[in-house]
């Protein structure tokens, strides 16, 4: 709901104010650290849950232990990216550069936010990271209200994780003992190497099919046209809040479920529910998308109506691909999805560079389609 009306709102304020063209350097500069998030963590994340859910000492010592092998990575990998940005792009980027390296830092230490989603208490989770986005939001009003220096935006891309990861971090000093945490680390970070070099792949394939159209419009375009995608992006896929909580609903059951017949039928109404919530929002937006980019971001982005339909579209794949994932986690596919994903990434790299040369940005809305 905060996202919500966050997007609604002051989004729209932020990036009416700051144009199309700046909306577009904060955005490639988030697109590239979400690949220094995933080198960082190497597998990690995934890992880390699954020993905390299993052996919640053993978990924490994991995760304490193996801080410094995920620093090592996230210097290397940041620093690669800020040189590149240093070099090739312009101070306003590299800016933007900058506060999201921070950021990504806090987002990397932060296991304690797995820790809590392993010991059943998510709630927390949920109020620190909605205290870091209200304070945020609040930031970016100024900024936009007061009109503000375009640099001054940096300051909440570094609150949304730097906020709720102190308030875990206090939360888990006050709450939980590491007294009796084995003081040899170094067969976990053998252990992570080998474990997490299996996930790495599959993590980098989904960070690059996901991110490359972004990056691809910036270069072979202009950032002012990534800042118009973005928008279509995020307004796109705004509704897609709905059918995830339904998904997550049914799959409570399904998961639950032993009549393969029952499961059938569940499978069958939430793929029928996801497909009728997408030609609603499609139908929406056709009677009234025109005059609500016009009031909320500006003339500036109005090349947005065009694509937003395709992205509805996408975005209804999408759940229903989320849908098909699910299952197959249900009937340990793993090899399956793991091979899925770097397929994906194959074909999306010279798919996305090709529609994008030939049709623009029209080519990456066809090509997140596809």
């Amino acid at each position: 709901s905060v996202n919500i009306i966050g997007l609604i709102y002051i989004n729209s304020l932020m990036a009416k104010y700051i144009g199309p063209d700046n909306f577009g350097k904060i955005n490639i500069s988030t697109s590239l650290f979400i690949f220094v998030q995933t080198l960082s963590w190497f597998g990690g994340d995934n890992i880390i849950f699954k020993r905390m859910s299993e052996k919640t000492k053993s978990g924490i010592a994991m995760a304490m232990h193996t801080r410094n092998q995920r620093r090592l990575f996230f210097f290397l990998s940041s620093s690669a990216i800020l040189t590149y940005l240093y070099l090739y792009t312009d101070v306003t980027v590299f800016l933007f550069g900058v506060a999201n390296c921070i950021a990504t830092y806090y987002i990397v230490m932060d296991f304690f936010a797995i820790y809590n989603n392993t010991q059943l208490k998510s709630k927390i989770n949920t109020i620190t990271n909605i205290t870091g986005l209200l304070i945020a939001l609040v930031i970016r009003f100024y900024i936009s209200y007061f009109k503000l220096p375009v640099y001054c935006f940096t300051i909440p891309i570094i609150i949304i994780p730097l906020v709720p990861y102190i308030m875990r971090l206090v939360y888990f000093k006050r709450t939980t003992s590491t007294e009796d945490v084995s003081k040899s680390g170094g067969i976990y970070n053998r252990y992570m190497l080998y474990a997490g070099g299996a996930l790495i792949l599959s993590g980098l394939s989904t960070d690059i099919y996901t991110q490359i159209s972004s990056i691809f419009l910036a270069n072979v375009i202009s950032y002012s046209t990534l800042g118009v995608y973005s928008v279509s992006l995020t307004i796109g896929g705004a509704w897609s809040f709905v059918v995830i909580a339904l998904i997550t609903s049914f799959f409570s059951k399904i998961y639950s479920e032993k009549n393969q017949a029952n499961i059938d039928i569940l499978l069958t109404k939430i793929n029928r529910l996801v497909i009728i919530l997408s030609l609603a929002a499609l139908g929406g937006f056709y009677l009234f998308g025109h005059y609500f980019i016009h009031f909320l971001y500006g003339d500036k982005y109005m090349d947005s109506v065009k694509i937003i339909p395709i992205i509805i579209m996408g975005t209804m794949f999408s759940a229903l691909g989320t849908i098909c994932y699910r299952y197959i986690i249900k009937e340990s596919g793993y090899n399956y999805l793991a091979k899925k994903m770097v397929l994906c990434c194959i074909l999306t790299v010279p798919l996305s560079w090709l529609m994008i040369s030939t049709f623009g940005i029209k080519g990456a809305a066809y090509c997140f389609l596809i």
